[in-house]
């Protein structure tokens, strides 16, 4: 557990979501303002379903049928394409008692270059007792001069399981296009029984320009693309050793991972993010027991 006076005088737990971005003095007809609240709850014989279903703005959730008894997997659309400056994502999905189910992400998510307003995402995730959270949605590349906000809240039970994903691509690689000039601000709090049990920030290209923070070796040390994931439930440290001898076998990525007091985390860092991607798939396959990835990441 991380008492809260770790928390920076920034963060906004319990706060509005979107209300900085709504000050932001952007008008609301050239924003996109997209919601999305997702609730999954038991059905009569055990098997989880998704009940609560609110979509608004750009984004859409579209679930493909699966077989009998297999956990739900919701697909997340933006239909605007990407993200510019002064766009609000906000994004609320909820595990009820003894749910297991997935939510990924149709393609990578784009956020594009701003003159000024920041693309805000403001995630908050919760599951109850028992229940079983898969997050794992598809990269996010950041266009040169993107500036993005992201706040994502984790609340669990203390016997709820999360498995949890993020990564995310620094400029377009293809076009030889770097995030040389962007900011971006990536927070991540996740409380566990009411306390809270994981605190990340990653900040960049504020005092320092985002491509120098990433090209600095104590830093990014010429990073193209990173990811992370959280896995948490108290059995998890029997995967620790597992895991680190399939980082050790990963080709062109540096890769790690550490465990402590139930919270199992993955680190990866690359200069192509292809290898960060399939770094991710192998060690999401893992720990998900073998079960493959949603169908869109093989797409």
């Amino acid at each position: 557990m991380i008492p809260d006076a770790v928390l920076d005088e920034a963060d906004v737990a319990g706060a509005p979501v979107g209300k900085a971005a709504r000050d932001a003095g952007v008008p609301a007809w050239l924003r996109n303002q997209g919601k999305l609240h997702l609730r999954f709850a038991r059905a009569e014989g055990g098997d989880t379903r998704l009940v609560g279903r609110g979509e608004g703005g750009c984004l859409r959730v579209r679930v493909p049928r699966g077989g009998r008894g297999d956990p739900p997997e919701a697909i997340v659309v933006n239909t605007s394409g990407g993200l510019c400056g002064g766009d609000v994502l906000e994004q609320v999905v909820e595990w009820g008692n003894g749910t297991q189910g997935l939510v990924t992400t149709q393609a990578a998510e784009k956020v594009y270059g701003s003159q000024g307003h920041e693309t805000r995402i403001e995630t908050r995730i919760s599951a109850a007792g028992g229940a079983r959270a898969h997050w794992l949605p598809q990269e996010t590349i950041l266009f040169d001069k993107a500036r993005l906000h992201r706040d994502t809240h984790i609340d669990l039970a203390s016997d709820a399981r999360l498995l949890w994903a993020e990564s995310l691509v620094f400029g377009r690689v293809a076009r030889g296009e770097r995030f040389a000039t962007g900011t971006l601000r990536d927070r991540v709090r996740i409380r566990r029984g009411g306390k809270l049990w994981h605190a990340d920030v990653l900040d960049l290209g504020r005092g320092l320009s985002s491509g120098a923070a990433l090209a600095a070796p104590a830093l990014g040390n010429g990073a193209q693309a990173s990811g992370m994931i959280l896995v948490v439930h108290d059995e998890c440290a029997a995967q620790l050793a597992p895991l680190r001898e399939l980082l050790a076998t990963l080709n062109g990525a540096h890769a790690s991972a550490s465990f402590w007091r139930g919270l199992l985390s993955v680190r990866l860092l690359a200069r192509d993010p292809e290898r960060v991607r399939t770094g991710m798939a192998r060690a999401l396959e893992y720990l998900m027991g073998g079960a493959a990835l949603p169908r869109v990441w093989r797409c």
